[in-house]
């Protein structure tokens, strides 16, 4: 009989409720879905083949999110799913519902100080960059207050901005699919909404809402996880990163190069925009892990082999097909050291702190496998 010996190590809450910064989170999140619903339930409810539309839509769009999100966009592993779940839920509530209820007074404000004419055309590129950038990356900033283990690098900040982005696009494409049913006089609602989601999804999708808060998102991971470096030069970082969110927003919105160049263009910018970000964040990310997994090596956590294979999926899962039966017990040991050395790239943590995850380690080691071979075969 072969017995595999489990080593559990005690892992701190990825989230904590007992948190003003949570609860303000839950609480905004309630007013905006309340917001939502009474602006367009009842929308939802006089069309329901347009609703059904909508949240087919919807559902598929937050199950793209989630995958793109955890498998692609952060290097090594993904989020955790408590804040994978609250980036979403602030997003498409949170969010999108405060920038609801802004957008009606910014919009008032440029009518009278630009002119109607003026307005129609500026009013979108001058509203949402201001209002919408900053509810989203507000999300971020709640994120990294719930708790000091999900924000803790440039690379959780682009990944939760990328989540809260998600979540208020796939509402915000909810939101116009039903208002495109006013927009088309109420004549076929559901060809209406499909429309409109056709072009929000697959022709602007690709560099809408997700690109921009990544982009402000890693500035506000890099702005929390980067103590070693000058304050000035962090809050620089940071503020950079949101003031080119706002202008990736404002030329999605703007009226320039306008037509169905403008419509493909402008989002593969912001889309570009995104990927040289992802790439900065990626090598910085990958050069503290690197570190770390060396500084491992030499400690006795990891061996050489094991380190080499740790840092990409594909890599680990080639490494554990080698160990056949052992497989299960082996599986458990790569698990507990990717939380070794997540556990040690944050660079305000001390070296010592992750002993815990250290003696987990050996231990796992050490009982891997238990063979129990029994007197008669």
């Amino acid at each position: 009989m072969t017995v595999y010996a489990h080593t559990t190590v005690p892992r701190p809450a990825n989230v904590r409720v007992r948190t003003l910064a949570f609860w303000t989170l839950i609480a905004l999140s309630a007013f905006g879905l309340w917001t939502l619903r009474k602006d367009f339930l009842p929308v939802a409810l006089a069309f329901p083949g347009s609703m059904g539309l909508d949240l087919v839509v919807l559902a598929a769009g937050v199950a793209f999110a989630v995958w793109v999100s955890r498998r692609f966009l952060r290097p090594v592993q993904g989020p955790p799913w408590s804040g994978t779940w609250l980036a979403l839920m602030w997003g498409a509530f949170g969010a999108c519902g405060l920038a609801l209820v802004m957008n009606g007074l910014l919009l008032a404000a440029w009518s009278k100080a630009l002119g109607l004419e003026a307005a129609g055309q500026w009013a979108a590129a001058l509203t949402a960059p201001l209002n919408e950038e900053a509810v989203k990356a507000a999300g971020v900033v709640l994120l990294a207050c719930v708790s000091t283990r999900l924000v803790r690098s440039a690379a959780d900040g682009f990944v939760y901005g990328a989540l809260v982005g998600f979540g208020f696009q796939v509402m915000e494409n909810f939101t116009y699919g039903l208002n495109a049913i006013g927009m088309a006089g109420g004549v076929d609602p559901v060809g209406a909404t499909g429309q409109v989601l056709w072009i929000r999804i697959l022709l602007t999708g690709i560099g809408s809402h997700w690109t921009m808060t990544a982009v402000a998102g890693a500035g506000i991971g890099y702005l929390v996880s980067a103590p070693g470096r000058v304050t000035a030069r962090r809050i620089w970082v940071a503020a950079g990163c949101f003031a080119l969110a706002m202008g990736m927003h404002f030329l999605f919105d703007s009226p320039f190069f306008s037509g169905l160049a403008g419509a493909i263009g402008k989002p593969l910018v912001n889309f570009a925009i995104l990927v040289v970000v992802y790439i900065a964040v990626r090598r910085g990310f990958r050069a503290r892990w690197d570190a770390v997994a060396a500084e491992e090596v030499q400690a006795g956590s990891l061996a050489a082999v094991e380190a080499a294979s740790l840092s990409r999926r594909r890599d680990r899962r080639k490494y554990l097909r080698s160990f056949g039966p052992v497989r299960v017990a082996q599986e458990r040991l790569q698990q507990l050291q990717l939380d070794l050395v997540e556990e040690r790239v944050p660079e305000r943590l001390d070296p010592a702190d992750a002993q815990p995850w250290r003696d987990a380690v050996t231990a796992a080691r050490q009982g891997l496998l238990v063979d129990r071979s029994p007197g008669v075969l």
